[in-house]
């Protein structure tokens, strides 16, 4: 088990245990199954009751779901509460028609999305959006067809880049539905290859759908291709039969990706934890050391080599950046130009060619003109903890001129 640590203490884990703000991919990369508890903290009494459904991240907040309500937090310490409708969320009107359930959120350019059922009879179950700063209904809503979901609609799953939203009955079922996010409608169902019943959460990461599953003792975390179907056991969490696991999030930032896990522990009189999970535990940046290019001195269009050491396997992204300082400090300022090129490094030495040009999207590249260069080298680890970059200067120097010969008189 990863040590218990205080509210406080884990604004501290989290700055260190963060990941990346980019979005997911569009296409699924073979499934993480490497995680690591690190760390988890504890809600009680008051504190709780908002928490006991989802939780969700758009690498900037938390945001937690309860039975009837919604709350924002500081991304940095969970317990700093910033916006607070922990017990007026669903909107009036569902309220008196029944609804009393929110189930795992999601989150997704500045709009939060909650499913919200009608147990036990769950006749009408809706996804209502609200702004994401004010968790207040942006009036958006809605009605998916109890026809698929006849037990409700557990939870919601945002795929920004595929522009759809995947959600599944909880009981054993084995299809996922796929709704177009503009408008919610159905427009497919995805066969899995094994039934995964009792997913209480899901998040997309890497392209591939993460669930969080109440299944006995082992709280298992399994992983679904949403183009195949195909299911990936990950890993048991092995939390115990008296433990209810409940939602799931991925909190990207630069120091790396933490996946979180929300449950409640039975007996404990409603409280709530939410344990942190790192991909191998690593919490260590990637370090780029001996950079060196070579030749330092280059005349246009001649070929480069690039030695440089890494701490560990890495991705890195490569940028020219044209040196516009002063003549005694030239590259005190640099202009950055064209677009990053990414390659990967294997733990060690490395020696790579590389073009003295950069990139431009849609067009060729552009030569290193005459003058001094600068390639910035950012290394990016498994754990998507992103590392300083390094860098190595270049000068270009203008081409030779044709010898002329001199007529005899």
């Amino acid at each position: 088990m990863g040590e218990l640590v205080t509210l406080r203490r884990l604004g501290a884990l989290l700055a260190v245990v963060g990941c990346l703000a980019a979005p997911a991919a569009a296409s699924a990369s073979a499934p993480v199954s490497d995680w690591v508890e690190t760390g988890q903290v504890t809600f009680g009494d008051i504190d709780a009751i908002a928490r006991t459904q989802g939780v969700a991240s758009d690498g900037q907040s938390l945001f937690f779901s309860g039975n009837i309500g919604l709350l924002r937090t500081s991304i940095d310490d969970p317990a700093e509460i910033l916006t607070n409708e922990f017990m007026t969320a669903i909107p009036s009107d569902l309220s008196d028609s029944g609804h009393n359930h929110i189930g795992d959120i999601d989150v997704a350019d500045g709009i939060l999305y909650a499913p919200i059922e009608d147990g036990p009879g769950y006749a009408a179950p809706w996804i209502v959006l609200y702004d994401a700063e004010t968790l207040q209904p942006t009036g958006d809503r809605y009605l998916l067809p109890v026809s698929v979901l006849r037990d409700g609609v557990p939870w919601i799953a945002v795929d920004k880049p595929r522009g759809v939203a995947y959600t599944m009955e909880w009981g054993d079922t084995g299809k996922l539905f796929v709704f177009r996010l503009s408008d919610f409608e159905l427009i497919r169902t995805v066969t899995l290859s094994e039934a995964v019943p009792r997913i209480q959460g899901a998040k997309v990461f890497r392209g591939n759908l993460y669930g969080s599953r109440d299944n006995g003792a082992q709280k298992s975390i399994v992983a679904i291709d949403p183009e195949t179907g195909q299911v990936t056991s990950l890993f048991d969490r092995d939390l115990g039969d008296d433990y209810e696991a409940e939602g799931i999030a991925f909190i990207r930032r630069k120091t790396g990706t933490v996946m979180v896990g929300t449950g409640i522990k039975q007996g404990s009189g409603g409280y709530i934890e939410m344990r942190s999970y790192r991909i191998g535990g690593d919490v260590t940046a990637p370090v780029l050391s001996r950079v060196k290019l070579a030749p330092k001195r280059i005349r246009p269009g001649r070929a480069l080599k690039l030695s440089l050491t890494a701490s560990e396997r890495v991705t890195v992204a490569a940028r020219w950046s044209k040196c516009v300082g002063p003549r005694r400090r030239p590259c005190g300022r640099t202009k950055a130009l064209g677009a990053n090129r990414t390659f990967s490094l294997e733990a060690g030495s490395n020696r790579v060619s590389l073009a003295p040009s950069y990139a431009r999207s849609g067009k060729k590249p552009v030569r290193l003109r005459p003058g001094r260069w600068r390639l910035s080298i950012t290394p990016t680890d498994l754990a998507d903890i992103e590392g300083t970059a390094a860098k190595a200067d270049l000068t270009v120097v203008k081409p030779r001129r044709p010898a002329t010969r001199r007529s005899r008189s």
